[in-house]
């Protein structure tokens, strides 16, 4: 009995400080930052909201209004009438005690300059919410695959500093053993141990740099801060063919979702101008109201009272003759306001194209880089090697050991963060070329 309690308590205990393990891949991580961004979940219900604006543009222009009314009225005290007749004062109560009145209207746009546009204003918008959920959405992969590979980044860095204190103290003890023979000098084995000591911050700055890679990626998938990521996955270079430039570009300035936006919205700003335009026009709406009324005194039941029904129909036309000059000024602030958006339209491409020139600069000297950093870590392996073997053939020292290292891994470090920044870029340009979500997805 006394053993079940423990091993209760045990469980009670450490229970709290099991860490749920999530595994992942860079498509599933896509997926669950598509799924659980908040951002883009915003996003999305903005776009919900543009749609609906929509169908208020036809129910506003185009479709009937019709509404129902209904009016009761209880006589406390009614009103006299009082005149003099006869030589006398004579009193009259008018009206019942009781009165009723009920009706709809109905009123249904005919005729307004106005009554498509907005309708197309309306759509126009909607368009341009659809544009920026697609937008939202590339950046955010942008930013998932930006975040996974630099995961992996760090896990390559905790992997090399650890490789690198691994043979620092190998160093040591071989340098250790050397003095103790009285084949080295004890200011070598200080040296040893001081490249030993040196390497050990690096490590633990690898790993707090992997919690903070861990924590991005948390953020933008919307995994719980208590659930520990895992990736099996590798920094790898794998070279993609450009376009040529002029191809690139032009796909560029014609998918880009950006450039697109700022299309639409001064298509929407044309469609506004024209819209306070017509302003000036008339406005023909046909109107009918069917009432029915009933005054009643209380010794009469409600099912017996007694109704009157009337119809009207008809068709009324506004014409706007003066109105203080405001229907002017706002056609003129619309046609500004379609100014202003032709300059952003205009910025947008010359920022996409200059974008996009300074990505293939960016993307080219990475290849250079890489390239020039694989055959620097072999060189840099080979000397370490090398100078490895001189020390403990007598011929060489432990500063030629500790530059050795230090070149090697310095070879390494730039050539990891190279392929990371090909990887980042590549990214970067497929958003800005417009890809499909199909092929963003695509490590």
């Amino acid at each position: 009995m006394r053993f079940r309690i423990i091993f209760l308590f045990f469980i009670l205990t450490f229970s709290n400080q099991i860490i749920a393990q999530t595994r992942l891949t860079l498509e599933e991580t896509i997926r669950l930052a598509l799924e659980n961004n908040h951002d883009f979940k915003q996003v999305k219900i903005e776009n919900k909201k543009a749609e609906e604006q929509v169908r208020e543009a036809y129910g506003s222009s185009l479709f009937p209004s019709i509404d129902g009314r209904l009016n009761y009225s209880r006589a406390l005290k009614r009103p006299e009438f009082i005149f003099e007749a006869f030589g006398e004062t004579q009193r009259i109560q008018v009206g019942t005690a009781n009165s009723l009145t009920a009706g709809v209207t109905v009123e249904q746009p005919l005729f307004s300059g106005a009554m498509f546009l907005a309708v197309k204003i309306a759509e126009t918008y909607s368009e341009i919410s659809a544009r920026s959920v697609k937008y939202t959405e590339a950046e955010l992969i942008k930013r998932t695959k930006e975040s996974y590979f630099t995961y992996l980044l760090v896990q390559e860095l905790i992997n090399l500093a650890e490789l690198q204190l691994e043979r620092a103290e190998k160093n040591l003890r071989n340098t250790q053993s050397m003095f103790d023979a009285g084949l080295a000098s004890d200011y070598d084995v200080m040296r040893a141990n001081l490249e030993k000591q040196n390497l050990i911050p690096q490590v633990s700055s690898a790993k707090n740099q992997l919690n903070q890679a861990a924590n991005n990626i948390r953020l933008l998938t919307g995994l719980s801060e208590n659930e520990e990521i895992i990736i099996e996955d590798s920094l790898e270079y794998i070279e993609s063919e450009l376009p040529s430039f002029e191809d690139g570009l032009y796909t560029v300035l014609n998918n880009n979702e950006l450039v697109k936006q700022k299309e639409l919205e001064t298509k929407m700003q044309d469609l506004v101008a024209s819209y306070e335009f017509t302003q000036h026009l008339p406005k023909i709406n046909a109107f009918g109201n069917w009432q029915t009324q009933a005054q009643e005194e209380d010794d009469r039941a409600f099912g017996d009272w007694r109704y009157r029904n009337s119809i009207t129909v008809g068709v009324e036309l506004s014409l706007p003759i003066f109105k203080g000059f405001t229907i002017d000024s706002k056609v003129e602030q619309a046609e500004l306001d379609l100014k202003i958006a032709q300059e952003g339209l205009s910025k947008v491409k010359k920022e996409t194209r200059n974008q996009y020139e300074n990505l293939r600069l960016t993307i080219n000297s990475t290849r250079e880089q890489i390239n020039a950093y694989q055959v620097g870590v072999k060189e840099a392996e080979r000397g370490y090697e090398i100078a490895v073997k001189r020390y403990e053939s007598g011929l060489g020292t432990q500063l030629e050991i500790a530059d050795a290292l230090y070149q090697s891994t310095l070879a390494k470090v730039n050539l990891l963060q190279s392929i990371h920044s090909y990887i980042v870029s590549m990214a970067e340009l497929d958003v800005l070329m417009g890809k499909t979500i199909e092929e963003l997805t695509i490590k």
